[in-house]
């Protein structure tokens, strides 16, 4: 009798294991399902947005997301939902500006020094001085540049990376936040990317110069350069990164 016990409770707990096994399998299906949906609804939608505006934008996107706190996990990342956030592709007009531009205005006026127009197109042209773009750019002109030139020396490797980067950063930032317009913004990055394509040959060699070149400026607190490099390494993991959709050279 008691075998036989044994022997039908053996049977039950694996009846319960197998049925659990099934319904983790279906779940797995259906997360897959969805994720592939997202995925294809979201290039739909990246298809309405200019080639231009998506790689000038994601030129700063390792500043503009953690601002957003996209793909955030405090114990590391270790699913992707295949979501592609709107805002590392688009800027001046997507679905959360409204819920961001103070948090913008905030970050150009704490990090920059910007509080209004003015402010800054002069920081801007402080970068472009950087880079060697000075005249590049109608909006830009006869402006003085507004930042430290001895610690964004471009002879340092990276710097010029860095440099880039934190242009694209405050030239979209700036445009949510309205101290410029869309057509300035377009015309500033336009330059930035030329450069950067001029420069560098893909997406990961300019996330790492970037990182290189923060060391060399030393911009961050320790916890703003561990930010930063986790970011960057979303930027380089996830399916619905900008750095892995949208093509270097078009």
């Amino acid at each position: 009798m008691m075998y036989k016990f044994f022997k039908e409770l053996f049977s039950t707990t694996k009846d319960d294991v197998s049925d659990s096994k099934g319904e983790v399998d279906v779940r797995e299906e259906l997360r897959r399902n969805d994720s592939e949906q997202i995925q294809l609804e979201a290039k739909k939608l990246l298809l309405s947005i200019p080639y231009e505006e998506q790689f000038g934008n994601a030129l700063g996107a390792a500043m503009r997301v953690i601002v957003f706190g996209d793909w955030f996990t405090v114990f590391g990342s270790t699913e992707d939902d295949g979501r592609h956030p709107i805002h590392l592709y688009q800027f001046g007009d997507y679905p959360k500006i409204d819920q961001y531009r103070d948090d913008f205005a905030k970050i150009l006026k704490k990090d920059f020094a910007i509080e209004d127009r003015d402010t800054c197109l002069a920081v801007l042209a402080g970068y472009f001085t950087v880079l060697g773009l000075t005249g590049s750019t109608k909006s830009l002109e006869g402006k003085v540049g507004k930042i430290n030139l001895l610690i964004w020396d471009i002879s340092k490797p990276g710097v010029n990376a860095f440099a880039v980067a934190i242009a694209s950063h405050v030239t979209t930032a700036a445009t949510d936040v309205r101290f410029l317009s869309k057509i300035e913004a377009l015309e500033i990055l336009k330059q930035l990317s030329l450069y950067a394509k001029k420069h560098f040959s893909n997406w990961t060699l300019f996330s790492d110069r970037l990182l290189e070149g923060e060391d060399h400026v030393g911009l961050n607190s320790k916890i703003g350069k561990s930010y930063l490099k986790r970011y960057s390494g979303y930027l380089k993991e996830k399916k619905g990164s900008p750095w892995n959709n949208i093509d270097w050279l078009k």
